[in-house]
Formats: structure tokens, sequence, C-alpha cells
């Protein structure tokens, strides 16, 4: 399917691992311009390096820690300093801990919420400008299924995704008037670095950690990121322009509700 994403310009934050990788090799390899940014310089250079010498002069890594402002704000401004412009946002940087209710103290709930919400919140709010501009754009928000099936191990993160699908549709609300497209994704489980450890941790034995995998999804295994950065791709896309205000899941089954 010919996606026409040629000469496009994105920033997909997080990009430095798992999903946001993925996301920002697929939308090189369609022959966008990425700025991709993350705090992990080590895994942000792998990133660089994976995009390989086609991506020459397409590709940014920029460190940053979107809990931060200015940091959000310099993001930005590296990317229309270098491409000229924005067309494609994908927030995807940050993930919430799991824990006992009455064990996380306040500051579990502020440091996650500041990474997981009000991060895409600002970088959303930095970029929608230079989008409306154009009259034609789209911002992705990598949220999760967490905000479908609550549960009272991981309230921070089902909160905050669940606050970020509300985002979303009212984003979308917003952008409609000047032509921007909003969309949000919940990923179900997905094989990344965050599910292995956690695994590790709850199953260490590898035939019980294996055998989890398998119990996640009715399809018997959990998604690969490339599968989520191939919706991500699409979503960004004309092939998809009459797709604006929708929260997406892919989960491989594994959300039996009505909702998602």
């Amino acid at each position: 399917m010919q996606l026409s994403l040629e000469g496009k310009v994105a920033i997909v934050t997080g990009g430095s691992k798992g999903i946001g990788r993925a996301t920002a090799l697929g939308l090189m390899a369609e022959g966008a311009s990425v700025l991709v940014c993350a705090r992990g310089k080590d895994a942000l250079e792998e990133t660089v390096r994976l995009a390989g010498d086609k991506s020459e002069g397409r590709v940014i890594g920029m460190q940053a820690d979107l809990t931060k402002g200015e940091e959000i704000k310099a993001v930005v401004a590296r990317c229309l300093a270098t491409f000229g412009r924005v067309d494609i946002l994908v927030n995807n940087a940050g993930s919430a801990r799991p824990g006992d209710f009455l064990q996380l103290p306040d500051d579990a709930w502020t440091d996650d919420w500041t990474l997981k919400f009000f991060g895409y919140v600002r970088m959303a709010r930095e970029v929608l400008p230079h989008i409306e501009k154009q009259k034609n754009g789209v911002i992705i928000n990598i949220i999760g299924t967490g905000a479908l099936r609550p549960v009272g191990s991981y309230m921070i993160g089902g909160a905050a995704n669940a606050a970020l699908n509300h985002f979303t549709k009212a984003l979308a609300d917003e952008g409609a008037k000047h032509g921007v497209r909003v969309v949000g994704i919940n990923p179900g489980p997905i094989l990344t670095e965050r599910l292995q450890r956690f695994l590790s941790t709850f199953s260490p034995e590898s035939n019980s950690a294996e055998e989890a995998m398998k119990k996640m999804t009715p399809l018997g295994r959990v998604g690969k990121p490339e599968e989520v950065a191939d919706l991500v791709l699409f979503l960004a896309s004309e092939r998809a322009a009459f797709i604006h205000g929708a929260n997406i899941t892919i989960d491989g089954g594994a959300n039996p509700g009505l909702m998602g």
C-alpha cells in the first residue's frame, strides 16, 4: 500500500526503544524525515544507527527529558530549524509504574503523570500551532489498554491512560478547526523491554515467562513493536484521512469489552 509519506517530517518521542524505535524506523523507511527524542543517549544513538545510510540527513537523535517544558520547546525548535516544518507528532514517551495503591506515595503519581500525561499535553501544545499553519497534519498518541481495564495494581498508569483517551478526543475537536487530525492508539501486551522486565520479575523461569506471554491474548502471543508501528504509519498517511478522534486498540483481542 502506498502511504505517500515521502517528504513528511515527524517527531517521535520515546523513540529509542520498542514501539517508538519501530515507528521512527518505519517512518524513515517510508521516506519521512524524523526527529527522535528520548532520555537514554546510548539507545537513542542505536536507533539512529539502525536507520542506516539511506536515512542520512533525514534523522536526528536528540536527548531530552520531556518532564521539562523547556526541553520540549527545544525539541520542536530543533525540528523546525533542521527540517523547516513538522507534519506528524507521535507522542510515545513514558510509562507508569505498577504497585499497591496503599504503598504508592504522591510523588509516584506526580512523577509518572508529569511524563506520561503532561508530557503528551505539552508536546501537543508546542507542535499544534506549527501544524495548524499548514492546515494539514496529524498527532498520534500512543496510550495503552490500561485505560480500558481498570485494575488495582496499575492505577497510576490506567488513570493516566484514561485521561489521555479523553485528551485525544478533546484535542481532535480542537484540531479539526484547523485541518489537524488527532488519533490515539491503545496497545495491549507488546514485546518490549518493559514487558520483558515485567516477566523476568514475576516469571523468573524462561519457560514460565514464555507460557505467560501465550496466555496474554486469545491469539496465543504478544504483539511486536513493528505491528504497532505499522498502524501508526497508516494513521499518519492520507489513507487514514477520515480517521479522526478515535482511540484504536491493538491488543490481539485481550480486551473483551465493548469499549475499545
